[in-house]
């Protein structure tokens, strides 16, 4: 008894035209489930309908992501100025003393989401893939000169005071993540 080790030559009929040149690199009887071309078991991309070429699954996820240059934008200027607010209540928050670090775990969270809800109501039904990495990196530049900056100067000064310069930084940081843990999921 001998078995096949090579794809059948005649090409079935495509059912949906898959984006892009996919070729299957070794000889295979696996096909897409969608297109129906040859595909290497190295490629092949698990559904619930069946195994799917890398094209079909990069073609798929680009339908959900719907923001253009103008929501980026608007993303980074949003959380830009919104920064600079949260920078300044971080640092008015790390001012008070010792209970500040207990009010910067309230105060963090409720800053980042602040922002996300802002984001996302100004961009509306537009969802970008890398939105979350531009409002970050935005929210981060505009709070920077109030949260970092002082805790910055303390430790060059070798003023002992630096640890509770760093409590903004703290807030900062729980405030960046919730953002990126709204705007990402």
């Amino acid at each position: 008894m001998t078995y096949a080790t090579t794809a059948p030559t005649a090409e079935a009929p495509a059912a949906f035209d898959c984006p892009g040149n996919y070729q299957a690199t070794a000889p295979s009887t696996l096909r897409c489930a969608k297109c129906n071309r040859p595909l290497a078991v190295k490629d092949a991309q698990r559904t619930p309908t069946g195994y799917v070429c890398p094209y079909y699954v990069k073609a798929r996820i680009a339908t959900f992501y719907t923001a253009g240059p103008k929501q980026y934008i608007l993303a980074a200027l949003i959380a830009f100025v919104l920064g600079v607010g949260v920078g300044l209540v971080l640092q008015f928050v790390g001012r008070i003393g010792f209970f500040a670090l207990i009010l910067t775990i309230f105060v963090g969270p409720a800053a980042g989401s602040l922002v996300a809800e802002a984001i996302r109501r100004v961009n509306g039904k537009d969802r970008g893939q890398h939105i979350w990495l531009v409002a970050a990196i935005a929210m981060v530049i505009g709070a920077a000169y109030f949260a970092v900056l002082p805790a910055l100067f303390a430790l060059l000064a070798g003023s002992p005071g630096f640890l509770f310069a760093l409590i903004p930084i703290v807030g900062l940081a729980i405030a960046v993540t919730t953002l990126v843990a709204r705007l990402r999921f």
